[in-house]
């Protein structure tokens, strides 16, 4: 988890008194940000409240796994308990307000619909359809006992739930053992009594203390007061003179406030509804409940860096701000001069805003960020004018025109607010001219990884003219209309379409994942929830904050004294092998040190290990261990540097594609490149071990996807023999590719400790320092020649494709994973391309999900749209010219997509938008995908069958990590043995029983893992087969209990061997609709069509949740997540929730279809299926090629003629408006 209120996962109920009504409510919370002392007069209820296996599921936890809506499950609990509390308070809530109030929960499995629609299915006005989709036929309406009204939770006649807290009204005061005080007042004047009490000392007034999100303390902090129970600070009043609101009042009930005033007072106060909108778009609904008026303004006192939304919206409209000192004295400011003043021992006590008339005052503001929701602003702008509208909209005042996140020091466009005062807005001149002055007197600042000055200046001034164009709809022209509005997101939709034959059930049959129930109540058991041992103790990773030395010096002196730390180890300390990537595990390893012996490589390496009492303390103790740098060299971070200068030490050839023939018929050459940078997985479940010594050995639990690798490392390092190893996995919480071989260094590190110390030991590591160590997707550069014919077919292709693998080599047969991939469907006969590696000074790159296609793929489909662009031909039309005899499948699945999607009324409707709208674009485009999948490795299954119930155990070599690897094991278990599901339990992955196995990954597991379950139900079957025979009538129960009688054997143990399963094509095809806003470089997915073969899918609710999940963290990898590095440091900066953006629930396609091949059988795959957990990740490239069409009309309109241009990536809000060809000329009436 984050830690920092940034992710959900560890969301929780507080049912809250209102020291100002007396009642209660309940409200989300943020776990990690809220100190257990903040919670005095609380109820704080837990998913576990809910339901449970033992007393039956609430309905949030029903819908939610009967609809799929888990996949990992890690960030499941948040999920229910932020939707519990939003029913609490609002019974009729709206399936919009349901969509709208996840931005604080990442999803990195399931892509969101699923999670959206299960809770939607509770909303009021839900459809039928829906609720009928979602509802368990088990799902039964529990009435509390106690309320007698219908009740989320299942508690039934025993009744558990907490009655509603009571707040205290005494003052306390509390000490902790490390010396520091807590104090809850209740009043003003206790504040101040506690001040000046604490004289010099450092002190913090705790509110939400939600500013620990973004900044963390610089300071030690000795007495901290706890100000949320004082009345006066949290009240809201209104007259026609004013609006006062209590500087404790958290930002959801300022948002509830200003709504409600907005509509009882419309005349006067009708802006505040805009201020409500705006106070939305901060950070997340569990945020935003305990968050206050007076935090938010005091982080911006602090750092004036900080882009408050909150500031930004109460300075536009004038607010003012009364603060209070210990000696009496109260004094009133407008905000901006609050910046300025000095608040030692000083409250805020209340905000004031002042009526404006609506017939005559416009207030709007906006906030353009790296994503829909839970962003901080890469702009935000507010503008307040008076206006007479019927005098061609004259500004009647000076007007308030303020942004944020230009420089530290910029509040308001002062030359251009003087310039616009008596002018008229409908004048064009004006409009240009004070475009032009605002763009004089804009002074970005750069402090990496902000965007960049262009962008920030150049959006500051589209907002000004987008505010413009919003005032005057009927005086502007038509084509510039739509400039004035923002991207409005419509109400998502989703379908999901395939075939099932009953006759086949439980194969086939569309069921719930089997852990959904435990993940959505919290009995699902991670590492980290596997319970404390006594004298267990904590471990955190000393990682290097700068990069490179050829030798470096620790001093743990200083860690070493703090209460609680018990020991600090090196690489000296290491018994074994200083290493964790043995070749003996896989061939193309070489040695990777798991503590730096001397060199440093790269920021992040891991340099030691401190072991302490608690987790806090050892990531405390860690930053305090000092590390002296020698012979700094500056670090080499950007791989495209090393390609310019074809530095041969860090360039490695690792294979090629070679021509076989070359064509002649040449009437068009193009060149160019294509570059994509890199992917952190972002697993919510950090990468984690815990290891417990034993007399014969130790246990070992570690998050990894390959616990063979685990059992040899930990050997090797601690020099014994992996028989005292033992290793069990039951679940993780994602990986996609990061826990392969990433772990090894992670449960080594973690291993070390519990045997040089003999105590448990529990090594986590924060979200910082697992960005810092571990390595991502590996970017890629490819510079490309070809010439084609004048339909666009290839007659030659020459290029050279690069991939950044970080300090090391280990995982670089990604590279040749990429050339594997690279063909797509096309025919590559006439093809010559040589892959590199490229050595960086970053921490080694590792797989990530779909890694070497993914990069392949889409570069290929650039080149195809680089193709038709200079043909001047339908981008399908070229491909099709392109495909080999093999891809044929694909060809009826096109047509197919094309009807359902309304591709080619599409195509004409965007012509249409486009060639009327100016400031908004859209696009579109259709990929095709033939995916190669090929089987590896080993898995073993292991099936017990039990005496007296008859009941079955399964245990396999594969790793479930919310692939759905158990269920669909249990599914063909079942189908082949002939008994129901539920009598199917699939245990722990452990050592003992799938010695040697394979990692999961590639997309075979599940399959691989089948095929040898398969193989042991038939054997089974076998051996059953004479007591069938001899009891043709008897249950299933009864024959078991007959063959145990007469000592069959019913354990049988099978295994997966490489080659047992032949190669074949996964074929897929996606259409993909965007819209951009062109001044700002916003865009949305108005639509996507995926279509993918599965085969005869063995579990399709499984399936399509991986297609979903893999399409949106493809999404992400294109549009949002970008990392930014310090290149004198080589330190990453984007390493937290704040700074680090994957997709959100709101940035998903609005209108998502997903649809299995309908009639398709895979004659060598296991029981007809195919593969699906990768595949729909290369699809969601189409993303660019339409976002690309998009722009170019944007460029078009702008003058620029030209045949291609190429496109930065990812494709963020800053990409696309730089790429969009926005100036300030253009900007007209």
């Amino acid at each position: 988890m984050c830690e920092e209120g940034g992710c959900g996962a560890c969301i929780v109920a507080a049912n809250v008194p209102n020291p100002q009504t007396g009642k209660t409510t309940t409200i989300a919370v943020n776990s990690c940000l809220t100190p257990i002392y903040n919670c005095h007069g609380w109820a704080v209820e837990t998913v576990e409240a809910l339901g449970s296996s033992s007393k039956g599921f609430g309905k949030i936890q029903s819908r939610l796994a009967s609809n799929n809506g888990t996949q990992c499950g890690y960030c499941t609990p948040g999920m229910v308990m932020n939707m519990y509390s939003l029913l609490q308070e609002n019974k009729d809530i709206s399936m919009s307000e349901v969509e709208n109030s996840f931005g604080g929960n990442i999803c990195r499995c399931t892509g969101y619909r699923p999670i959206l629609d299960s809770f939607k299915s509770l909303a009021k006005d839900a459809s039928e359809d829906l609720v009928k989709k979602c509802v368990d036929i088990e799902e039964l309406s529990v009435i509390c006992p106690r309320t007698k009204q219908e009740c989320l939770t299942s508690c039934g006649n025993l009744c558990d739930r907490s009655i509603d807290p009571l707040l205290n009204e005494s003052r306390l005061q509390l000490k902790t053992d490390d010396g520091k005080n807590w104090y809850r007042v209740k009043s003003v004047q206790e504040i101040f009594e506690i001040l000046e009490m604490v004289d010099d000392e450092s002190y913090m007034l705790v509110g939400g203390n939600t500013s620990y999100g973004v900044y963390r303390p610089t300071k030690n902090i000795n007495h901290f007061i706890d100000i949320k129970g004082v009345r006066e600070l949290i009240v809201a009043s209104e007259s026609n003179d004013s609006l006062t609101l209590g500087a404790n009042l958290s930002l959801s009930s300022a948002m509830h406030f200003f709504n409600s005033v907005s509509k009882s007072k419309s005349a006067l106060f009708g802006y505040t509804k805009q201020m409500a909108d705006h106070i939305d778009l901060i950070a997340s609904v569990p945020v935003r409940n305990t968050g206050t008026l007076a935090g938010n303004l005091s982080i911006k006192h602090q750092h004036r860096d900080f882009p408050s939304d909150l500031f930004l919206i109460l300075e536009t409209v004038g607010a003012r701000i009364n603060i209070a000192d210990s000696m009496g004295m109260e004094k009133t400011l407008p905000i901006q001069e609050f910046l300025n003043n000095d608040m030692n021992k000083k409250v805020i006590k209340s905000i004031s805003l002042q009526p404006l008339n609506s017939n005559s005052y416009t207030f709007k503001s906006y906030k353009i960020m790296p994503r829909a929701q839970n962003s901080h602003a890469y702009v935000n702008a507010g503008f307040l004018f008076k206006l007479d509208n019927n005098d061609k909209f004259k500004v009647l005042e000076k007007p308030r025109i303020v942004f944020g996140g230009i420089n530290p020091n910029f509040v308001h466009a002062e030359l251009t607010e003087t310039f616009l005062e008596g002018k008229h807005l409908s004048d064009s001149k004006v409009i240009a001219e004070s475009l032009k002055t605002l763009e004089g007197e804009l002074k970005p600042n750069h402090v990496l990884p902000d965007a960049s000055p262009e962008y920030r200046k150049g959006l500051a001034i589209s907002l000004l003219y987008k505010f413009v164009l919003s005032l005057l709809p009927d005086e502007v022209a038509s084509k510039m209309k739509s400039g004035g509005a923002n991207l409005i997101r419509p109400l998502s939709t989703a379908s999901q379409t395939f075939e099932t034959d009953k006759k086949l059930w439980p194969l086939n049959q569309p069921v719930h994942k089997l852990e959904a129930f435990a993940q959505c109540s919290g009995e699902a058991q991670y590492v980290n929830d596997i319970p404390s041992h006594p004298g267990e103790l904590h471990a955190a990773v000393v990682v290097a904050k700068k990069a490179t030395a050829k030798s470096f010096t620790l001093n743990p002196e200083k860690a070493l004294k703090m209460d609680g730390v018990i020991s600090f180890f090196t690489a000296k300390d290491i018994p074994g092998r200083n290493n964790c990537m043995s070749s003996i595990m896989y061939p193309t390893f070489v040695n990777e040190e798991i503590l730096a012996s001397e060199r440093i490589l790269h920021a992040g390496q891991a340099l030691g290990v401190i072991v302490a009492k608690s987790r806090a303390i050892a990531l405390r103790a860690a930053e305090q261990v000092e590390v002296v740098y020698n012979n700094i060299e500056p670090p080499v971070v950007d791989f495209i540097d090393v390609i310019k200068s074809q530095d041969n030490k860090r360039i490695t050839e690792k294979g090629k594609i070679e021509r076989k023939t070359k064509k002649d018929d040449i009437k068009h050459k193009l060149s160019g490149t294509f570059e994509i940078g890199a992917q952190y997985h972002y697993t919510m479940e950090t990468q984690t071990c815990y290891c417990i010594p034993l007399e014969d050995g130790m246990d070992v639990y570690p998050s990894s996807q390959w616990p063979s690798m685990i059992q040899w490392t930990v050997a090797d390092v601690l020099n014994v023999q992996q028989n005292t190893i033992n290793v069990k996995v039951k679940r993780l919480g994602g990986a996609y590719g990061s826990k392969i071989s990433r772990n090894n260094q992670i449960s080594a590190l973690c291993a070390l400790c519990a045997h040089l110390l003999q105590r448990p030991v529990r090594l986590n590591l924060s979200l910082e320092t697992n960005m810092q160590m571990i390595g991502k997707r590996f970017p890629c550069y490819i510079d490309y020649e070809a010439a084609v014919n004048d339909d666009g077919k290839i007659q030659y292709l020459d290029a050279k494709l690069y991939q950044d693998v970080g300090a090391r080599e280990n995982e670089s047969d990604v590279v040749s994973g990429t050339l594997h991939w690279l063909p797509n469907t096309y025919d590559s006969e006439t093809w010559s391309v040589i892959g590199y590696s490229v050595r960086t000074d970053t921490p080694a790159n590792t797989w990530c999900r779909a890694p070497g296609s993914t990069e392949g793929v889409a570069a290929i489909e650039h080149i195809m749209e680089h193709i038709a662009s200079i043909v001047k031909k339908d981008p399908v039309a070229v491909r099709l010219q392109n495909f080999r005899t093999d891809a044929d499948p694909l060809k009826p699945m096109i047509d197919e997509i094309k009807a359902s999607s309304d591709y080619q009324k599409s195509i004409s409707e965007i012509e249409e938008f486009n060639k009327n709208n100016r400031w908004k674009k859209q696009g579109i485009s259709l990929i095709p995908l033939a995916y190669p999948l090929d089987y590896f490795g080993r898995y073993h299954a292991n099936i017990s069958i039990f005496a007296g119930d008859g009941s079955v155990a399964i245990s396999h070599g594969g790793i479930e990590c919310g692939q759905g690897v158990n269920t669909k094991a249990a599914q063909v278990c079942a189908h082949i043995l002939g008994i129901p599901l539920d009598l199917i339990k699939v245990k722990s992955t452990m050592s003992l029983i799938t010695p040697n196995d394979s990692t999961t990954g590639g997309s075979i597991t599940s399959e691989a893992v089948c095929y040898a379950i398969k193989k042991c139900c038939e054997e089974l079957n076998t051996r059953l087969q004479p007591y069938k025979e001899k009891m043709p009538k008897a249950d299933w129960k009864t024959m078991i209990q007959a063959a145990v009688n007469e000592d069959v054997d019913l354990n049988c143990s099978s295994m997966y061997k490489n080659k047992s399963l032949s190669s074949y094509l996964i074929f897929g095809v996606t259409v993909i609709r965007v819209e951009v806003d062109i001044l700002t470089g916003q865009h949305q997915i108005i639509r996507a069509d995926i279509m993918e073969d599965a085969g005869q899918s063995l579990s399709p609710d499984v399936d399509v949740g991986q297609v979903e999940g893999a399409f949106v963290m493809g999404l992400g990898y294109y549009l949002h997540e970008q990392l930014v590095h310090d290149k004198q440091t080589g330190k990453l900066l984007t390493d937290r929730t704040w700074n680090y953006k994957p997709p959100g629930a709101k940035d998903i396609p609005t209108n998502l279809h997903v649809t299995l091949v309908k009639n398709s059988r895979n004659p060598v795959g296991v029981l007809r299926s195919k593969a699906t957990g990768e595949p729909p990740l290369n699809m969601s490239f189409g993303v660019v090629p339409a976002i690309r069409n998009a722009l170019k009309s944007a460029r078009k309109d702008s003058g620029i003629e030209e045949d291609w241009f190429d496109l930065k990536m990812p494709l963020t809000c800053e990409n696309v408006w730089l790429h969009g060809s926005t100036h300030v000329k253009d900007m007209t009436l």
